[in-house]
């Protein structure tokens, strides 16, 4: 007598697919955000947001679309600054004067 052995399916291996490779450009745009550095991180974005746009393989939209924000964000406070400044250099000249 033969014990008999117990029956297990054979597994097959788990197929995992390829990760969409993640556009460099997308990154350097949401690093130059955080970092401020406004004009290069809206350029960055915008060419990332094109590319993975273009190429829909590409990963990254996410982060074209944080350093374009990051970057617009970055550029109205200093657009807002700059303009205080000239008024305050206005008032302050005009004052002296009187």
């Amino acid at each position: 007598m033969t014990a008999e052995q117990p029956y297990y399916p054979q597994q097959l291996p788990s197929v995992v697919p390829p990760q969409a490779p993640t556009n460099g450009m997308a990154v350097a745009a949401l690093v130059l955000g955080i970092l401020g550095i406004a004009p290069l991180a809206v350029i960055f974005g915008h060419i990332a947001a094109r590319d993975i746009r273009n190429n829909p393989p590409q990963s990254g939209h996410g982060m074209a679309v944080a350093g374009l924000v990051l970057g617009y964000v970055v550029l109205a406070v200093w657009a807002i600054l700059i303009l205080l400044l000239i008024v305050l250099i206005g008032v302050s000249s005009t004052g002296a004067t009187s």
